[in-house]
């Protein structure tokens, strides 16, 4: 193992585990030699052993715990990882962090309803922690219950007011992705009203805006955010360019990388943009220039 040469390791492990059962030490030595030599499922099925050892004992370390999550997350073993963290909990009721995990788990396998009841029995542990109201809208969010997600965001906010346009911005960004357009635009615009002069915050209701079929609103927003950071300004208006373009709106996105390649005119990427959103608008010998343009910067470079 120490010279890095795991899969040599496992026939010698397996021996010594046969050999002395109950040594938990050399369970996991050859759980780790399965895992580094690529080995995830038997690994996995050594740290179950370790974690059932675990769940049994008053004093529960959870490294075994940690490395099946680990371990089935990365597998994308939704199942497997649903049971370890359910049973984590039922050993460990009371534990934030577990329940923590459980909750976020049950969000990733469309289980909203039970992610509820575990971020209910976070807040009612730790009422005064903003992430667990965070999370309780996110789960509300996730079952279509789009005031009551609201009003959790809302009160996280109201205990950290500091990290309120945080918080709105994630309520923006979950209805968003949920298709609640208009209810993500209300929330950044409660963000922007708390921190009216964060370029990024900006950019993002410029894109909701966009979702929304507003582009000319979307560029007063992207405009604004420009403004305010001109160092950035060229790659404020490249973003707002990739969005129309991927949109299918070719005419705003070439105005747009038109004032990204003014802002930062030897930029081979935005060069790159400005001939493709011509060509998508047929202006072929405007595309042509443009590459032309471009070729000529890379001589030269």
């Amino acid at each position: 193992m120490s010279a890095g040469r795991p899969a040599e390791a496992v026939p010698i492990y397996r021996k010594l585990v046969a050999g002395h059962p109950g040594e938990d030490s050399l369970l996991l030595a050859l759980a780790w030699a399965l895992h580094d030599s690529g080995k995830t499922a038997e690994a996995a099925v050594c740290f179950e052993q370790l974690f059932r050892k675990e769940l049994s004992r008053k004093l529960f370390t959870g490294f075994a715990y940690d490395e099946l999550v680990r371990i089935y997350r990365e597998g994308k073993n939704g199942e497997a990882l649903v049971s370890v963290c359910e049973r984590a909990v039922a050993a460990q009721p009371e534990d934030v962090g577990l329940l923590k995990t459980l909750g976020d788990v049950y969000l990733m396998a469309d289980r909203a309803i039970d992610a509820l009841h575990v971020y209910g029995t976070l807040i009612s542990l730790e009422p005064e922690a903003p992430e667990n109201w965070c999370a309780l809208g996110t789960a509300r969010l996730a079952i279509g219950n789009i005031e009551e997600a609201e009003v959790a965001y809302i009160r996280a906010a109201e205990i950290d007011p500091s990290d309120a346009p945080v918080f709105f911005s994630r309520l923006a960004d979950g209805f968003l992705r949920a298709g609640y357009p208009e209810n993500a635009q209300a929330a950044m615009e409660r963000c922007l009203a708390l921190k009216p002069g964060d370029p990024l915050y900006l950019m993002d209701l410029g894109d909701i805006l966009i979702h929304r079929g507003k582009p000319d609103a979307a560029a007063d927003a992207y405009a604004r955010a420009a403004f305010l950071n001109p160092a950035s300004a060229g790659a404020c208006w490249y973003r707002l360019g990739d969005l129309l373009a991927k949109k299918g709106l070719h005419t705003p996105a070439t105005e747009a990388v038109t004032k990204a390649v003014t802002a930062e005119p030897e930029n081979p990427r935005y060069l790159l943009r400005l001939a493709a959103s011509y060509d998508a608008r047929g202006l072929i010998d405007l595309a042509g220039a443009t590459l032309r343009r471009l070729e000529k910067l890379t001589e030269i470079a």
